[in-house]
């Protein structure tokens, strides 16, 4: 019991030496932990109420909520929204029944179905246009890249005429990079073609928020955009040059300069191909004979030339023998020609085919490039072993396959002035002594900054203090010595005991 009391009165006299700021310290992250522990032990757990959802739809949960007075808290930068685990079940029954958060295009089709019978054409049809354009907006958000949309129809009346019926019209503005807005583009074209009747694809209008018109392809080559495309043209192709011409001749040692000639002439061409073959798709024949013979009459009733040939009368002067020869050949052939004989046959077929036809809309590119310039300076120094201008040339001129490519290349000795050492060496030459720098500047600061700091403060503090105390050995009691003996002998040899103090008198001198 007595060592345990020595034990906690020697740590509280270590604890007592410790500087103040070890105290200071201890006491703020104790601080700090009971807080912590008392915000979670003393509320109830939290449970997820919403998740995913889109920054307007959480805006009205969070105004929901705080208007019923429900505590909430929020994760994931806002994503994920938490109330109290008891009051979890309240708070979607009372968001349900105030239909939060609810979606646009739901309500405005409720709204179309609950209108009254007294509502006119007009608020009808514009209660449908709202809500047709809300769930267009609804697909077009939930496509890759696009961060929101709006869509705007212009749906004309309908006309007792077709001839006069004026064609709807669309225009979308949406919120998404270059590139995505550039994808999108004709997608977002067709899908609100599709949606509405009678609208063409080429009737939709698809812009970006900064004013920059993506679809349809004709209206997005504009002054500004085809100075952009010329110039990422030219940078490519310097480019490509740097990259062949960096092993030939070495970084530094040229210079390039590209000027490009795009064409944005753009053409649409309808083709109509008919193929060779052919499909009966409908077949009807007819077929008519008359096998009636003799004096009967065949054609056209009422026409002279139904009636039967009359009898010749020969010519005056003529010969009457011959002319009974021939009665008789007559007569002789009618006898043998007095079967009836067919005097009538048609045949009519009615078909109809299907034609082997494809349409198609042929759309050239909205740019294409004519013709390049490329010239390059190289240092003549550079052209060392077997490279020669000619190669260079050639190589370059290989790496464009555009219809005209002219290549100038120009080897001259390049100017430096006097003392100032190679850009090339020099920036080769910074990386380690940078590095070695770095790392002086680090080891400075570290021995400035922590080490000779922390050595005074070592050399301040007692560590000693911290140690408990080494046990010190018990004294020990020797017995007292019996000189009587000793004084006996001296007593019997007083002269001895005189030279032997003379003696050590003498040596001590």
């Amino acid at each position: 019991m007595a060592e345990w009391r020595q034990y906690v009165s020697r740590l509280t006299r270590n604890l007592a030496a410790l500087p103040k700021i070890f105290w200071v310290a201890g006491g703020v992250v104790a601080v700090s932990l009971a807080v912590a522990m008392w915000l979670e032990l003393s509320g109830p757990p939290y449970a997820v109420l919403e998740e995913g959802l889109s920054p307007q739809d959480g805006g009205k949960v969070i105004a929901q909520l705080q208007k019923l007075g429900i505590p909430y808290q929020l994760q994931a930068a806002g994503n994920i929204i938490l109330v109290p685990a008891p009051q979890l079940a309240q708070a979607r029954l009372q968001l349900g029944q105030a239909q939060v958060p609810g979606s646009d295009v739901q309500a405005a089709w409720s709204q179309l179905e609950s209108a009254p019978m007294t509502a006119s054409d007009l608020a009808q049809s514009t209660m449908a246009q709202q809500a047709l354009q809300l769930s267009l907006q609804q697909s077009i958000q939930g496509m890759s890249g696009i961060r929101g949309a709006q869509v705007f129809l212009a749906l004309p009346p309908e006309t007792p005429f077709l001839a006069d019926q004026p064609k709807p019209a669309a225009s979308v503005i949406i919120e998404a990079d270059a590139a995505a807005a550039q994808m999108q583009g004709q997608a977002i074209a067709n899908l609100i073609a599709g949606a509405v009747p009678g609208l063409a694809a080429n009737d939709v209008t698809v812009e970006t928020a900064n004013g920059i018109t993506v679809f349809p392809e004709g209206s997005v080559l504009n002054t500004s955009t085809q100075l952009q495309t010329i110039a990422q043209i030219e940078t490519l192709a310097e480019a490509r040059v740097a990259t062949l011409l960096i092993p030939m001749v070495g970084a530094g040692h040229f210079h390039t300069s590209v000027s490009a000639d795009l064409d944005f002439t753009q053409q649409r061409i309808h083709n109509i191909t008919y193929g060779p073959g052919s499909v009966i798709a409908h077949q009807t024949m007819a077929q008519s004979m008359n096998m009636d013979g003799g004096n009967q009459a065949i054609g056209i009733p009422g026409a002279l030339s139904n009636e039967p040939p009359k009898a010749t009368i020969a010519a005056p002067g003529s010969t009457p023998q011959v002319n009974q020869s021939a009665n008789k050949a007559n007569a002789g052939t009618s006898k043998g020609n007095s079967q009836p004989q067919p005097r009538q046959s048609s045949s009519n077929t009615d078909q109809a085919y299907v034609v082997d036809e494809s349409d198609a809309d042929i759309v050239d590119p909205s740019w294409s490039v004519k013709s390049m310039a490329v010239s390059v300076v190289v240092d003549k120094a550079a052209l060392k072993g077997a490279v020669t201008v000619a190669q260079v040339q050639s190589a370059i001129a290989g790496a464009f396959a555009y219809p005209d490519v002219k290549v100038n290349i120009l080897a001259v000795p390049f100017q430096r002035q006097m003392g100032q050492a190679d850009t090339a060496s020099f920036l080769a030459a910074v990386p380690p002594v940078a590095q070695a720098l770095l790392e002086m500047m680090a080891a400075a600061a570290l021995l400035f900054g922590f080490a000779m700091p922390m050595g005074k403060r070592l050399a301040a503090l007692n560590i000693l203090a911290f140690l408990p105390p080494v046990p010190r050995p018990m004294p020990m009691v020797l017995p007292p010595r019996d000189f009587s003996d000793l004084r006996e002998q001296a007593a019997d040899n007083i002269p001895g005991v005189a030279r032997l103090l003379q003696n050590w008198a003498e040596d001590n001198e």
